[in-house]
Parts: structure tokens; C-alpha cells; sequence
């Protein structure tokens, strides 16, 4: 039984007993020990046919060692190539000792031999594997090497070796804490030895001094102790660096300037919009980069072409792109810009980012609208007149012969249709009046000139010959200031500005005429622009018709432009207008909205009686550090206002709208006084006071509105405003109003115009 099991375990271990006897070198080997070189069943071969069956390169070792063992008894361990019969090599462990008699003489060799060729074979290919694994690291771009349990290196990439600057062979082996002593207290220990006591894998960025460089580290716990990449990221760092103070000098810059900057990138189709999106065209930026559909903003009749110009330059090999077109602003309004971008491109030419800004051409354009149609007045001034004196020649003698003619005859029907004749050039001969008055110019003889004298003379003849259905009324102050005019001049421009007010009233309805002293000081020339400080007579005629639009405004002072059907209109009423008030050193002003009236305002230089009783005016109040909250969608109306208001003692807040309003003084209960506007965007001045009320019921509000056809007064009154102002207004009715809401003193609220 035991034989048997003994034989089992030969053949699951494949291990087999040998003997060679002495003297005669015979060997006795077991079936097992046959089987390995595959010899036939119950082959015995002497010691040196034994020896005969391995590897050539082999041989003489098993002889030394068999030799050896004879002389000295000395035991023998050794894994060497087998030749088997059929040709097929194996390894096997052979292991022998000598064993002696009683005399102590050696009589005969005995041992073991093992088939290890399974196992020399996993050797030989974990071997090979871990010269391809040893290869690869090699050649990665990241430093790798690895640790033992006991902090020992075990390898060193050839990265690793050159970033660290130590040859790996002087690594190996060598514990890590005694190759680098600087990482012991850095974060380096730190990390590694959370990895190796947790498991958990850990990266992070440090500073290593003795190098000079920053290093990102990622350390991982494995079954030996640790592997570690690690890359000198010093020079990224450094690049990122500067990206970060480039972008950093962007972003300031794109908020210093007063355009709009903005970065877009192609691969995710986000882009960044500076604040100057929000100064300019009210639009809300983020501050981080968003998906945006900028086409959107273009006006619907410029939109394809702009996209198109950009798809041309992306597609090109330009590096930039720049157009004109209409911007749509939040509040619906259009703005003119100029758009332009730099392209950004990749190695092979692909767009990966556009940056650039838009400018704001609005008022640009409508300067060069205004020196265009300036232009283009004069040039037909010039026309008109040598026209105009052409026809002065062809109509006297016409009117003359006309006249002769009449005395003459005595038929009723050629009398009407000389009438008729008569009529009809005398008419011609008002039109070459006015067409000479407006290419001219107009001088004539200025006396100092009472505009209350002057309202007396034409109200009489409007109220003679306009219809019944209009009510005009006319009002100014005992005290009205004189103007240097021509009487005859001005009664012109008076009677053709009520003209037009009668004909937008074809239904009926009022003309409102009036004057007023006005002291013009910095704030109110900053809001209309032209008008020059100093003692001033507003001239305001203001109608309750049909209104006009935008676009009919910017024409109505070119000559032959009218709106009247034909044979009703000449065209030149206001043309002539505002070339006498120009004559005047004047400025003319018109408001005008359809179905809400229009209003004319002409400023005229007063006499040298007014800095006299200018002199004798109260000293303004002032305030005593009271907040006051501005509230006004116009930039420089806003800001003339809070620098005014705290010249005069005031602390100020500042609005660009009803939204912007109620939000600051939610958050700043300490406001005595609103300053709001009616007309805005996104919340206007009745829903703000409104709003504002909702808060505070005992808020104090003044109300303001250029709007003066409109029933803007009675309407701020009636939603709880304390007083209300017409724009544009001077330093001191706004200072004096502020100080009678202050203090509780009764509001002069104008009356609301139908």
C-alpha cells in the first residue's frame, strides 16, 4: 500500500528516485525516472549514458558534479536541459548525495530527479513579461518608479531617472526617505504614506525644493508597497500662469473700455460677454462663459448677412472679421454698431476661438445724419435760391399784367378766373418768400422784442381764422424777459408752428402757447446738448393732435418734405422756421409722439435785463448728507443729476430702471427722496412708484418726464408721487424741489395737457 501511494505522488509530482552503484557505475532508475527522457521500459543505462541524455552545455557540469560528489561526497543540487528521446527538451532538478558504508567509503550515489519544465517555462515567460512591462514604463511620458513595504526602491523608470536627475541604479534599493531626506515633513511623506497605510490612491501638486519644480503625483497601493507617476508640471504651471494674468488683463480691460468685448468659443459654442453688453444695450452678462444665440440680436433684415460674413471669414484663412448692422437692444430699441473679432486658429487652420467688441455707432450715425442733411439743406439752399430769384422775375410781371387786366375788364367769369390767376401768384410769390428767407438766411432790423406783445397780435388772428372745434390758449409772465429780434421774424415762425399744430387737429382739440424765463445753467445744457448756458426765453407751442413718428421727426425741418396731401403743403413752414430761430442764435426742440401731440420748444437769448433780476434770486438750499435715489434709463441725465445733487450736499443711489429701483431701495431705507423718470425700460416710472409704495407707503417721490403733451404730470400725481418735473430741468428747480418735498411744502404740479 505504501509502494503504491508512493508511486502516486511521483506521478502528481513527477518526481522520481535514482541510484548508481559502485564500483561498477550501474544506475537504477524508477519507471517515473524513465518517463521524464522518455526511455523505454526497463532500460538501465551506466552512469555516463545517463549523463549522455542532457543538453550538450550541460554535460560536463552534471559530470563535475557527479565527480565531485564521489571524491568529497559533496551533495549536488542542479536544474539542467534534458534531451528526450523523441527529440522534445525538458528541464529537470536533479539532486544527489552521497551515501558511504561502514568503513566510511562512499558505495553509492542516490537522489532525485523532478520534470520542472512547467514551471521553468512560467518563469521564463513572467521573465519576458516583465521586460515588456520594464520596456513600456520605459517609454511613458510620466516618471514612474515603485516602492517596497519598507520604503525600498524596486524600480525607476527612465523618466523618472531624468526628472529626478539621479541614475536609477544608485535608486535601487535604496529607501526613499534616505535617497530624498527633503520629502520627509512635505506633503510628498504625507500623501505616501496615507496611500500605503489606507489604500486609497491619492494626487495632488507640491513643491519640491531641492529641484526647483513642482511636481503632480498620483501614488497607488499595491500588494508590494507603492507605485508612483509623477511629471514636472513646473512649465505648465507656469504657462497656466500666464494665461491666467492674460485673461485676468482681458477681463479688465474688456470692463475699462466702453465696448463691449466679447470671447467665443467654436468647439462648445459658449461665449463671454463683458458688462459693456449691460452699459450699452441693457442685455444681463454672466460671469462665466454662456451659451448664446448672438444672432438674435441682429436686426431681422441684417441678420443673414451678417451670418454669412461670418461663415465667409471662419471658413477662409483670415484671422479677423468686422461689420456694420443694427443691434437690438433689451429694450427694443436700435442701436447701430461695429462689430469686429480676431479668429483664433489650431495648428491645422481649424477656427477655435473668436474674440472681439462691438462699438455703439448710434450717436455717430446721427451726427453724420445730422451733418448729411446739414449738407444737403445748404446744397439745396443754394438751389432754392437761385430758383427762387428766378421765379420772383417770372411772377412780378404776372401779377402786374394780372392787375391791369382787372381794371379793364368787366365779366364777371374772366374776373373770378383773374381772381383765380391772382390767387394762385400770389401764392407763388409767399412760396419764393419763404424759399428766399431759407436759403438766405434771414437778418432784418433787431430791436429788443416783448414775446407778450407778440402773443397778443397773433392770438388774435388764430382765434378769426382758426376753427371753432380748436381751443388755443396763450400764457406768459408779467415778468417775461425781452428778446433781440425781428418782430416780423418771429410772428412768422409763431404763426407757421400754429399752422401745423391746426392741421395735426382735424377733429379738433387744443394749441397751448406760452413763455417762460429759463436761467440754462450746466445740467440742463448736458441734457439738451445744443443750448448754451445763460438767461434763456422758452417759446413752447404744444398741440394735442395726431403726433408724428421717429422717422417723420428726423425730416420735418428739410425743405419741400411735408406730410400734407398735395396742393395743402409746401413744404418750407419748417424749414424757414429754423432758419430764423438759427438767425436768432436760437435752438428749436421738438417732442412728439403718434396720437399723443407735439410740442416745439424754441430757446431764444433773453435781453441784458435778465442777469439783473437773475441777481436778485434766494441762495439755493442745500442738503445735509440726505440720500437720494436717481432713477433715469439715460446715462448722462443720470449722471448729471447725481453729480449735481452731490455738489448741493446730497449722498446719492443710482437706478437705470424701475427694477434697478425698487432692488437699491429695498436694500437702502435710508433714501429721503426718489428722483424717477416715467418713460423706461423693463419697469417704468408709474409701476415703480407704485412698487415703491408697496414698500414704504410714506416715500416721498418726485416724478420727471420730457413728455410734456402728455397727461405724464397728472398721471405721477395720481399714482403718489409728491411732485413732478419737467426734463429737461435746471440745477435749481431741482434742488428747490427736492428741499419743498423735504419739508412737506405744497407741490406746483403742472397741469395735465389733453
Amino acid at each position: 500500500m505504501a509502494e503504491a501511494l508512493l508511486k502516486v505522488a511521483e506521478r502528481v509530482a513527477r518526481v522520481s528516485a535514482w541510484r548508481v552503484e559502485l564500483p561498477g557505475m550501474t544506475s537504477a532508475w524508477s519507471d517515473e525516472v524513465r518517463a521524464i527522457p522518455e526511455l523505454p521500459a526497463g532500460f538501465v543505462p551506466i552512469l555516463e549514458e545517463a549523463i549522455d541524455n542532457y543538453a550538450p552545455e550541460h554535460r560536463p557540469v552534471v559530470r563535475a558534479a557527479v565527480a565531485e560528489c564521489l571524491r568529497s561526497g559533496k551533495p549536488f543540487d542542479l536544474e539542467l536541459r534534458l534531451a528526450a528521446a523523441t527529440g522534445r527538451l525538458v528541464w529537470v532538478r536533479v539532486i544527489g548525495e552521497a551515501v558511504r558504508d561502514d568503513t566510511g567509503a562512499i558505495c553509492r550515489l542516490e537522489g532525485a530527479i523532478q520534470d520542472v519544465t512547467a514551471r521553468r517555462n512560467a518563469e521564463e515567460e513572467a521573465r519576458r513579461l516583465s521586460a515588456v512591462v520594464s520596456d513600456t514604463l520605459d517609454h511613458i511620458s510620466d516618471g514612474f518608479c515603485t516602492l517596497d513595504l519598507e520604503w525600498r526602491f524596486t524600480f525607476v523608470n527612465r523618466e523618472a531617472e531624468r526628472q529626478v536627475g539621479q541614475p536609477r541604479a544608485s535608486l535601487i534599493g535604496r529607501v526613499v526617505w534616505e535617497a530624498f531626506p527633503d520629502l520627509l515633513g512635505s506633503p510628498f511623506e504625507t500623501s505616501y504614506r496615507h496611500a500605503m497605510e489606507t489604500g486609497e490612491t491619492t494626487e495632488f501638486e507640491a513643491w519640491f525644493e531641492p529641484l526647483a519644480s513642482w511636481f503632480n503625483v498620483r501614488a497607488y497601493r499595491s500588494p508590494l508597497g507603492l507605485a508612483i507617476y509623477f511629471q514636472n508640471v513646473t512649465k505648465h504651471r507656469e504657462a497656466r500662469e500666464q494665461l491666467r494674468i492674460s485673461e485676468e488683463r482681458f477681463r479688465l480691460l474688456a470692463h475699462a473700455t466702453s465696448d463691449a468685448i466679447w470671447d467665443a468659443d467654436l468647439h462648445d459654442n459658449t461665449i463671454w460677454r463683458s458688462a459693456g453688453f449691460e452699459k450699452l444695450f441693457g442685455a444681463a452678462v454672466d460671469a462665466a462663459p454662456t451659451t448664446v444665440d448672438w444672432r438674435s440680436h441682429i436686426h431681422d433684415e441684417d441678420r443673414e448677412r451678417v451670418a454669412a460674413g461670418v461663415r465667409r471669414a471662419l471658413d477662409g484663412n483670415g484671422d479677423s472679421w468686422s461689420d456694420e448692422y443694427r443691434y437690438l437692444r433689451t429694450d427694443g430699441r436700435v442701436a447701430y454698431v461695429n462689430n469686429r473679432g480676431y479668429i483664433i486658429r489650431d495648428p491645422a487652420g481649424k477656427p477655435t476661438r473668436m474674440i472681439g467688441g462691438i462699438t455703439d455707432l448710434t450717436e455717430r450715425k446721427k451726427l453724420e445724419a445730422q451733418f448729411l442733411r446739414a449738407q444737403r439743406l445748404e446744397s439745396i439752399g443754394t438751389l432754392a435760391g437761385g430758383i427762387a430769384h428766378d421765379l420772383n422775375n417770372i411772377l412780378s410781371p404776372i401779377l402786374m399784367s394780372v392787375g391791369l387786366l382787372k381794371l379793364e375788364e368787366s365779366v364777371p367769369e374772366r374776373l373770378t378766373l383773374l381772381d383765380t390767376i391772382e390767387t394762385s401768384g400770389r401764392r407763388g410769390s409767399e412760396m419764393v418768400r419763404q424759399v428766399l428767407a431759407f436759403a438766405r438766411g434771414v437778418e432784418g432790423k433787431r430791436i429788443p422784442v416783448s414775446i407778450r406783445h407778440l402773443f397778443r397780435d397773433v392770438q388774435k388772428i388764430l382765434r378769426e381764422t382758426f376753427p371753432k372745434n380748436i381751443d388755443i390758449q396763450f400764457a406768459s409772465p408779467a415778468n417775461l424777459w425781452t428778446v433781440t429780434a425781428d418782430v416780423t421774424q418771429l410772428h412768422q415762425v409763431l404763426m407757421n408752428l400754429c399752422i401745423n399744430a391746426r392741421d395735426a387737429l382735424p377733429e379738433g382739440g387744443a394749441i397751448k402757447v406760452d413763455a417762460a424765463n429759463l436761467m440754462v445753467d450746466e445740467v440742463y445744457t448736458g441734457m439738451m446738448g445744443t443750448i448754451s448756458a445763460g438767461p434763456q426765453v422758452v417759446v413752447t407751442v404744444s398741440d394735442s393732435g395726431t403726433g408724428m413718428s421717429r422717422e417723420t421727426q428726423e425730416r420735418i425741418f428739410e425743405p419741400f418734405f411735408t406730410t400734407k396731401e398735395v396742393g395743402k403743403g409746401t413744404g418750407l413752414g419748417l424749414s424757414t422756421v429754423l432758419t430764423i430761430v438759427k438767425s436768432h442764435r436760437g435752438v428749436i426742440d421738438v417732442h412728439s409722439e403718434v396720437g399723443q401731440g407735439t410740442t416745439f420748444r424754441i430757446y431764444l437769448p433773453a435781453g441784458s435785463e435778465a442777469a439783473a433780476s437773475d441777481e436778485d434770486h434766494a441762495p439755493l438750499p442745500r442738503g445735509n448728507g440726505q440720500r437720494i435715489l436717481v432713477v433715469d434709463d439715460e446715462d448722462y441725465v443720470r449722471t448729471l443729476t447725481q453729480k449735481t445733487l452731490e455738489r448741493y450736499g446730497y449722498q446719492t443711489l443710482v437706478a437705470r430702471n424701475g427694477a434697478e429701483a425698487v432692488a437699491a431701495y429695498a436694500q437702502h431705507r435710508d433714501v429721503a427722496v426718489v428722483v424717477t423718470d416715467l418713460a423706461m425700460p423693463v419697469m417704468d416710472g408709474i409701476a415703480t412708484i407704485a412698487a415703491l409704495r408697496a414698500i414704504n407707503p410714506m416715500v416721498r417721490v418726485i416724478a420727471s418726464s420730457g413728455h410734456s403733451t402728455s397727461d405724464a404730470p397728472a398721471r405721477a400725481i395720481g399714482a403718489g408721487a409728491d411732485a413732478f418735473i419737467n426734463k429737461p430741468y435746471t440745477v435749481e428747480l431741482l434742488v428747490r424741489k427736492i428741499d419743498d418735498v423735504l419739508n412737506h411744502r405744497p407741490a406746483d404740479v403742472p397741469e395735465a395737457r389733453t
